[in-house]
């Protein structure tokens, strides 16, 4: 019985194999804009500087267009709240808005390369 499930397995490890060997792997690239800045954000509770700063971050990378305005995927990002000297908070958020973009499939070029 023993032998019996080795072959089994081997058999639907190697099935599988073979169904996913003519899938082609796509890679992800990330691209990205020129850094933004929320500016000096100065609110009376840092809750309300943090969320401000934000919104006005992604405010500036919606520029560039919807996809660039995930401050998750953003490079180079600085987000940084102090206390202000007149009571209340600033808070500035800095970053590099990125979207990601799937890479074509290699084959599918070579395919649609227009013959000279």
């Amino acid at each position: 019985m023993g032998r019996q499930m080795r072959a089994l397995a081997l058999g639907l490890i190697a099935g599988c194999w073979v169904c996913f060997a003519g899938e082609a792997a796509q890679a992800a690239v990330r691209l990205c804009k020129p850094s933004v800045t929320s500016g000096l954000i100065v609110r009376p509770t840092e809750e309300e500087a943090r969320k401000e700063a934000m919104t006005a971050w992604k405010a500036k990378a919606m520029e560039f267009g919807e996809p660039y305005s995930s401050w998750r995927i953003a490079t180079d990002k600085l987000f940084e709240c102090l206390p202000h000297k007149d009571g209340g908070f600033e808070c500035v958020a800095s970053g590099s808005p990125c979207t990601i973009e799937h890479a074509p499939d290699r084959r599918h070029l070579r395919e649609n390369r227009i013959e000279m």
